[in-house]
């Protein structure tokens, strides 16, 4: 437990920074907008191959090893770049290796804690460490950057950080090659679901493209409002970066603190509820313009919305067949993850034309679609899983 924790606060810790660096990538090679949310589309090329791929590999070479080179691909991803600011192309490669890494770390890590007594407990504070590390790099990203470091000496303390998860990684999980089974579910498996079957899942689409809404939300506020804050709100670059920082915080503590009451409430219905304060929130932070309206409101999002990923996995975890989980999470996590690439992107775009005002009624469009996608998943299994 202790080495997924730390595997996903790395994960936190490099994409929590992207949003803070953004203004500082651009300006190191001229781009605008939309050509520097390149790097969204990089990392959903990673996020696709990792669908396709983490199943299969898992069942092929084993969980324990395929969860290894997962994190070796974020390590050379940190490796490049931090290694040169001299061109824009290998940086592009580093985050499809991220985006390779972070969803093959993600969907095994939550297949794994899928299996633990009260999953949505274990895997809220799991989610909640990535917040954690999501929280803290924004602010030492803008630390290192307002005080003349290159931007790309950042992706060091990825780099530093990489070698001691790989080793606690290797040790922990190299002889681990399936997840395991109790005797009555070993006894009761007549079928073995493949990646065929996962895709064909009504179960397993609805709540990836939950998920999908769901990140594309969190991403675009992670990774724009560093820049609207800037742009619109006229804050400073650290005060732009302490907001990016609390919505993080504000995930990191939702994940930690909520999952009793969700418990409570049950999973279904405490997304809608939350869903409920999220939208509210976002329209006062679009429509309300003061800085201090938009930075109290953007954390209180974070909270708001903390839980919905991890409500997301365990009620997958209830709805498809044990067997097909390690396609399944990867499906789900490789496609949630690419609406962190996707839709950032088009935020991206969309604001290079109209201006980057654009990023709060993006927000409320993938919340609400995010709420769709809740109320259209099934509540109990149904034979196409």
């Amino acid at each position: 437990m202790f080495t997924s924790a730390v595997t996903l606060f790395l994960g936190g810790w490099n994409m929590g920074a992207t949003g803070a660096l953004l203004p500082y990538i651009e300006k190191a090679y001229g781009l605008d907008y939309s050509e520097v949310a390149i790097l969204f589309i990089c990392t959903f090329l990673g996020y696709t191959v990792a669908a396709l791929s983490i199943g299969p590999a898992s069942r092929r070479i084993g969980y324990g090893p395929t969860l290894i080179c997962a994190v070796v691909f974020g390590l050379v991803g940190s490796i490049l770049n931090s290694c040169q600011q001299a061109s824009f192309v290998p940086m592009c490669f580093g985050f499809c290796f991220f985006g390779f890494a972070f969803a093959g770390e993600l969907s095994l890590i939550n297949a794994y804690f899928a299996l633990l007594p009260k999953p949505l407990v274990y895997t809220g504070v799991l989610h909640g460490i990535f917040g954690l590390g999501a929280f803290a790099s924004p602010l030492v990203a803008t630390t290192m950057v307002t005080k003349g470091v290159p931007y790309h000496f950042f992706y060091m303390t990825c780099l530093g950080m990489s070698v001691p998860v790989l080793a606690l990684v290797w040790f922990s999980f190299r002889t681990l090659h399936s997840l395991p089974q109790t005797p009555e579910e070993i006894i009761s498996t007549t079928r073995q679901y493949g990646l065929r079957d996962t895709l064909r899942s009504r179960t397993v689409w609805t709540l990836a493209l939950f998920e999908m809404f769901y990140v594309g939300a969190e991403e675009s506020i992670g990774g724009w409002i560093v820049t609207y804050v800037l742009k619109v709100r006229n804050g400073s670059p650290s005060s732009a970066s302490w907001v990016a920082s609390t919505f993080y915080l504000g995930l990191a503590v939702g994940r930690m603190v909520l999952p009793v009451l969700n418990v409570r409430m049950g999973e279904r219905r405490a997304v809608f509820v939350y869903l409920a304060f999220a939208l509210a929130l976002e329209a006062i932070a679009w429509a309300v313009p003061s800085y201090s309206s938009t930075a109290a409101a953007t954390a209180l999002i974070g909270l708001a919305v903390s839980t919905f990923y991890t409500a997301g996995i365990v009620m997958a975890s209830h709805l498809v067949p044990r067997s097909m989980h390690a396609d399944a999470f990867s499906v789900m996590c490789s496609i949630g993850q690419s609406g962190s690439a996707f839709f950032p992107l088009i935020v991206g775009i969309i604001a290079t034309k109209k201006g980057i005002w654009v990023v709060e009624p993006a927000v409320v469009a993938l919340l609400a679609a995010s709420g769709v996608m809740w109320f259209l998943a099934p509540s109990r299994p149904i034979h196409s899983a």
